[in-house]
Formats: structure tokens, C-alpha cells, sequence
């Protein structure tokens, strides 16, 4: 019954708007329908971020103005490009964001070597898992750091909403300028992309994230631990930290404001990478353990004089307090400064 169900809203769908469509909504759509899944809003969001990363490239289809303008579930596809640029928390359910290094780096295994950053590349989630390679395309963003590569990749995406806003559909002659020239001040204050790791809602309490500090504050302790085991429990913990996080967004449903909005629609990313990451780490430490060399890291050791402070920063319900032991880390060099200056703004 639920699939003669299915089938009849593909018909519905399929049969009554077959002629405006082009070859590559019906490949998402043909992909989407042999795993027997519903013609229905979610797929609407999908195609809006494959086309969304299409034109992004500078390619179109065959209809572009009958596809942005036809409505579906009570949005047109002009609509839901936009909704995922300003939503953050739908942006990363519909987007994944990939850094991109050469070669990949992480210093406590032997086999690593020194890395190089590239850039920020944007892939559609679902189409990553769901269709050929060859079907749907990603966006890269370059840059010398990565606060730099995600402004770029936020400016791209802004410059394809305020040209739908417009009606403008020459993505081919737009994206070939220089992304620089989008007004960014439209919507968004153009505040610094935050480099900290864990950020959260500033509605979130306390007791809501206790756990997720925890964790994380763990991980911190114990990411270079000797012991194997520890370094592996140190990920485990990391990764719930992380998921608690995202958690929290789902729950307080994304960014109130547009400052917010930009500055930390790159720390959700990173959050989602960091998790993809982190699993990764334990599949090889768990497959490979002599390739484990801790000592080959030169992040700050547990033994720092330092660490008890970004401990009592990381934990204490006084901003002016961890804003001063912010300053201490930055002035010596620890990177974990940007961690304290994430907690802090939402204090």
C-alpha cells in the first residue's frame, strides 16, 4: 500500500510538470525515486542545493528560469536557494564542506608530512552518497587560511542569492568576475568566520552543555596521550561533544541574527568536518596503531603552564575572567586562545 502510495505522487508530480523540467532535475529525481522514496519537500531542498553548486560553477540547465520559479510545496527553488544560504543549521544538513590540504597532515602519525592549505571545497550531501560523480559538482573556495576560504565560499553563495533576488540567471558570465564585488552587506554585518571548534547557541545553558565541555576539555587533555586507548576514548569524546553542539542547534533553531548568521555558519561546518574527521582518526589508529607517534605533535602538551588556565576558561561563568586568560594564551602563542573567544560570545 505504501508503495502504490508513493507511486502515485510521483505521477502526480512527474506527469503534470514532465515538460518544463531539464535532464539534470530529472537525474536527481530519477536517483531520488529508486530509492523508493517520496516525491516531497525534502527532495525539493536537495535539488535546490545541487542547483545551487551548479550555478556556483558557472553552469546552467535548460530551464532555468521555469525550474527557480516554479513552486513546490508551497516554495519555489529561488526560495529554498535562499533559505539555505541565510538558515546555517539547514545549510549543513544540505552541504557538506571538505578542507582541503596537500597532503593531508595530522602530526601524531609517522606517515604525515608538512601540509599545505588549499582551500574550502562544498559538495551536496546527499549527491555525494547518491549519484555518479560525473552527475553533480561541488564548489571550491581558495584560500591562504582557512578564515580566508570560507569568506570566499560564503561570498559565492551570496552573490548567487542577491543575483536570484534579482532574476539575474547569467551565472556563467557572473561567476567567471571576481566574487569580491558582492555587496555583503545586504544581509550580513561581514563579521570574522570564527576559527574556534565548538560553538553554540547563546540560548543554550550551562547544564546543556556541561557534558559537551567535558568532553571536549578531555580531548583536550588526552588527544597526544602515549596510551593508544586514550588517544582513541579522547576522539570518542570529541565526537559526542560535537554532536551535542549541533544538537544544540537543531534545537534552538539556528542564528537570530545576520552578524551571527555569517560569522558562525563556518564554525557549523567545521563542526560537521571535524566529526567526519575524528571517526576517520580512530579507523586508522584503531587499523594502523605503529603508525601513532604522539611525540611528533607539536600542539601544547598536558604538562603546559598554561592548561589549567584555558581548563578555568573553558568552564568559569565569568567573561571578564576568561577574556583575560584569552589575552595570556594569545600573547604566548596558544592557538586554544580562539577556543576561549568562541565561549565567550556567548556569554
Amino acid at each position: 500500500m505504501k508503495m502504490k502510495k508513493i507511486l502515485t505522487e510521483w505521477r502526480r508530480f512527474i506527469i503534470k510538470e514532465a515538460v518544463e523540467k531539464s535532464n539534470f532535475e530529472k537525474i536527481i529525481e530519477d536517483a531520488w525515486q529508486k530509492q523508493d522514496r517520496p516525491y516531497n519537500e525534502e527532495l525539493a531542498y536537495v535539488k535546490a542545493a545541487l542547483h545551487a553548486a551548479r550555478y556556483m560553477n558557472g553552469s546552467g540547465t535548460t530551464n532555468e528560469e521555469a525550474y527557480l520559479n516554479r513552486v513546490e510545496f508551497g516554495k519555489t527553488a529561488t526560495e529554498r536557494i535562499q533559505e539555505l544560504n541565510r538558515n546555517a543549521s539547514l545549510f549543513a544538513d544540505y552541504f557538506d564542506a571538505l578542507e582541503t590540504y596537500t597532503p593531508p597532515l595530522d602530526k601524531r602519525f609517522k606517515d604525515t608530512k608538512e601540509k599545505k592549505f588549499k582551500g574550502i571545497g562544498l559538495v551536496p550531501t546527499w549527491a555525494k552518497a547518491n549519484l555518479n560523480r560525473s552527475h553533480y559538482t561541488g564548489v571550491f573556495a581558495k584560500g591562504n587560511t582557512l578564515e580566508e576560504a570560507y569568506r570566499e565560499l560564503f561570498a559565492k553563495f551570496e552573490k548567487l542569492d542577491q543575483m536570484l533576488e534579482a532574476g539575474n540567471y547569467d551565472f556563467l558570465a557572473e561567476f567567471g568576475r571576481e566574487v569580491g564585488k558582492t555587496n555583503m552587506d545586504i544581509r550580513h554585518s561581514g563579521g570574522a568566520y570564527s576559527s574556534g571548534l565548538l560553538i553554540t547557541p547563546s540560548k543554550a545553558t550551562d547544564e546543556e552543555q556541561k557534558e559537551m565541555m567535558e568532553d571536549y576539555l578531555y580531548y583536550m587533555k588526552h588527544s597526544n596521550d602515549p596510551d593508544i586507548k586514550v588517544a582513541i576514548e579522547a576522539e570518542h569524546k570529541l565526537q559526542n561533544a560535537i554532536q551535542i553542539a549541533l544538537r544544540l542547534w537543531k534545537k534552538y533553531g539556528g542564528f537570530e541574527d545576520g552578524a551571527d548568521e555569517q560569522a558562525n555558519k563556518g564554525a557549523y561546518l567545521r563542526m560537521k568536518q571535524a566529526l567526519f574527521k575524528s571517526k576517520d582518526t580512530v579507523k586508522k589508529l584503531l587499523k594502523s596503531p605503529d603508525l601513532y607517534d604522539p611525540t611528533g605533535d607539536e600542539e601544547q602538551t598536558v604538562d603546559s603552564p598554561v592548561q589549567d588556565e584555558f581548563e578555568a576558561a573553558m568552564t568559569t561563568t565569568d567573561r571578564a575572567e576568561a577574556e583575560r586568560i584569552m589575552n595570556v594564551l594569545k600573547n604566548a602563542g596558544d592557538k586554544r586562545w580562539r577556543e576561549i573567544r568562541v565561549r565567550t560570545r556567548s556569554m
